[in-house]
């Protein structure tokens, strides 16, 4: 499987380092250096290229992802902050017929974790006893608070409790609690790679669902088997919570 990594920060460093056990190799990269306005990406530089993985930046993504797209490529979507509407790239993914996938968080066990906060929340959601709260952790170079994850993870406790709470980031003015709002709070220490919490607690229990990521390699590893899944998919959007069970398997 030939690879083309669109972003080289610590995510496209580690994508190249852990290629040689996926059966991938690493054949383009492109970067701010190489791939102004998406200028990198022609028919002729992805003639070899099996697949892309685009870990890049919200602010040039859809210029990327639309070329990519253009060529036909098959492409693993890593970038967060930029779906704003999943039924308009689903239609432009079948105009061009190519597939892609994307994933707030490819680490196969926090999507996996994610299915348990679901899970979690169909069985303690609609519970008066109990009241809930969401807290993520990163290191201080991460640009973005709450992490795309929280949301995610959010958004998944809330559908499985069938809640029509919203999310609100941050603490509440003076701690007072507005019990129609779910909570999502953020912290930036150190070199901490990824944790999130889900705290469920009422006057009798604690309950607490955690998930640490020990390295970037959980990541990596993830999108290299959602690239090697890619490759076998009918024209499409699809989102890695969907069909994080059949990427495992590879």
């Amino acid at each position: 499987m030939n690879i083309a990594l669109i972003g080289y920060g610590r995510m496209g460093h580690r994508i190249e380092a852990l290629s040689p056990d996926h059966n991938a190799d690493v054949q383009l990269i492109l970067d701010i250096h190489n791939n102004k306005n998406g200028s990198g990406i022609t028919e002729e530089s992805m003639a070899s290229i099996d697949a892309v993985i685009d870990f890049s930046h919200p602010d040039v993504f859809k210029t990327n992802f639309e070329k990519v797209l253009q060529t036909g490529t098959p492409v693993v979507i890593g970038t967060t902050g930029w779906l704003d509407n999943r039924q308009a790239i689903d239609e432009i993914c079948t105009q061009y017929e190519t597939p892609a996938l994307y994933g707030s968080n490819f680490s196969l066990g926090v999507q996996l974790f994610a299915k348990l906060i679901q899970q979690a929340g169909e069985i303690f959601g609609d519970g008066e006893f109990f009241d809930t709260n969401l807290n993520e952790v990163h290191h201080t170079q991460k640009a973005d608070a709450p992490s795309g994850t929280a949301y995610t993870l959010a958004d998944l406790w809330l559908k499985g409790a069938s809640s029509d709470k919203k999310v609100q980031y941050g603490i509440p003015e003076k701690g007072q609690v507005d019990e129609d709002k779910f909570y999502v709070t953020s912290q930036r220490l150190g070199s901490i790679f990824g944790e999130h919490q889900l705290r469920i607690n009422s006057e009798f229990d604690d309950i607490v669902l955690t998930h640490r990521a020990r390295s970037r390699d959980a990541f990596a590893a993830g999108a290299l088997k959602a690239a090697q899944w890619i490759l076998k998919q009918k024209p499409g959007f699809y989102l890695i919570e969907d069909v994080v069970e059949e990427v495992v398997k590879l």
